[in-house]
């Protein structure tokens, strides 16, 4: 798994798995766009403490919360910036889409 932060020139600041889409498939054909596949909104918190306390916590939000889908695909133009994530954000990030996985393998189950 491929797991990286990207700032959007939104301003958002996304940590998906990342994979590159490129003309027919063609691993030497021409890069058309990115693809975000379980993208999670990033936002910062600082703890309640004390004021020299520098500690913070990472939430994470579905990107579109209001779709079914797990997989976007992006344009270059909308990207400012990607990065390679610290280990300790990739295991969150795991346990997350974990945890999402599961509850979704429930519903499944219970449709059926």
């Amino acid at each position: 798994m491929s797991v990286s932060i990207l700032v959007l020139v939104t301003g958002e600041r996304v940590l998906p798995e990342l994979q590159e889409v490129r003309e027919n498939n063609d691993p030497d054909g021409k890069p058309i766009c990115l693809v975000m596949i379980r993208p999670y909104i990033l936002s910062v918190e600082k703890t309640i403490g004390e004021p020299t306390n520098q500690e913070v916590q990472v939430r994470f939000t579905k990107w579109l919360p209001y779709s079914a889908d797990t997989q976007f695909r992006v344009a270059f133009s909308t990207l400012l910036t990607i990065g390679t994530p610290d280990e300790g954000l990739v295991e969150a990030y795991k346990g997350t889409v974990a945890q999402a996985e599961a509850v979704e393998a429930s519903a499944t189950r219970t449709e059926v």
